[in-house]
């Protein structure tokens, strides 16, 4: 059986128990026991203030016999299905505390690498005589998001994205353990509009001309995208080839 508890305000434990059945549509012995929450109020009979009355109550239909023979039945129906009920929030306290303990110890892990991925991102950007901040971001999965701004933006991003990338790459080459991904203003966002748009293009060339269509080194994250859009292409295939920084990707019809 399922318990539902509703508050009414009334005069009486009587008058809630008749205004629940009147809004809840239900019958009297649908009723399962009324709780005086707060007390109806009146001042020598003037100015009368409802109390408030919790009605616990079940929508399941239940026949005269059942109500007559069982009624303490239901009383401890209710007490057990309110000791699993607080059973089960106290579990799940528990489990959300040891989650909020471990993700604590994951962060100050992270702390030490983020640390570490700034010192070396501002070394390198002083040595190439840059000027620009770097800030962390946020964790994606297992990838460190920083994000460079500043008056050398342009610089660093270089001819779509080629400097930029070869940056992300020297960068994660000096770290170990960490794989990072590195924006600048919001560019790979851009970035990835271009690429979308480029996959489709190539795909349809590749279709038309029944020929092998190869594309310039990309990295990693570049690279990806574009599988996911030919993929999409049931006669084609995509593959890459090369070795980083100068791996690159083959679109293909199938034979």
């Amino acid at each position: 059986m399922t318990i539902e508890i509703i508050e009414i305000k009334a005069m009486s434990a009587d008058e809630a128990k008749k205004r629940a059945m009147r809004v809840l549509d239900i019958q009297e012995n649908q009723i399962l026991n009324i709780v005086e929450k707060l007390k109806s109020k009146s001042f020598f009979g003037f100015f009368a203030k409802e109390g408030t009355y919790e009605v616990e109550y079940t929508e399941e239909k239940i026949s005269e016999e059942k109500t007559i023979s069982k009624p303490k039945n239901i009383a401890r129906d209710l007490r057990k299905e309110r000791a699993e009920k607080q059973a089960l929030e106290k579990k799940n306290e528990e489990s959300d505390e040891k989650e909020v303990l471990e993700e604590k110890k994951e962060l100050s892990i992270d702390k030490e690498k983020v640390t570490e991925i700034l010192e070396k991102s501002k070394e390198l950007l002083e040595n190439m005589g840059l000027n620009l901040d770097v800030e962390f971001l946020r964790m994606d999965g297992k990838n460190y998001i920083i994000n460079l701004s500043g008056e050398d933006k342009g610089i660093i991003i270089g001819k779509k994205g080629k400097t930029l990338n070869s940056f992300e790459y020297l960068l994660n080459s000096l770290i170990k353990n960490a794989r990072i991904d590195i924006d600048v203003e919001g560019f790979k966002e851009k970035r990835t509009d271009t690429l979308v748009e480029l996959a489709n293009k190539m795909a349809m060339k590749a279709i038309k001309t029944k020929r092998v269509v190869r594309l310039n080194p990309m990295p990693p994250r570049e690279r990806k995208i574009i599988h996911e859009i030919i993929n999409r292409y049931p006669e084609l295939d995509t593959f890459s080839e090369g070795r980083d920084p100068k791996r690159y990707i083959v679109i293909k019809r199938k034979k």
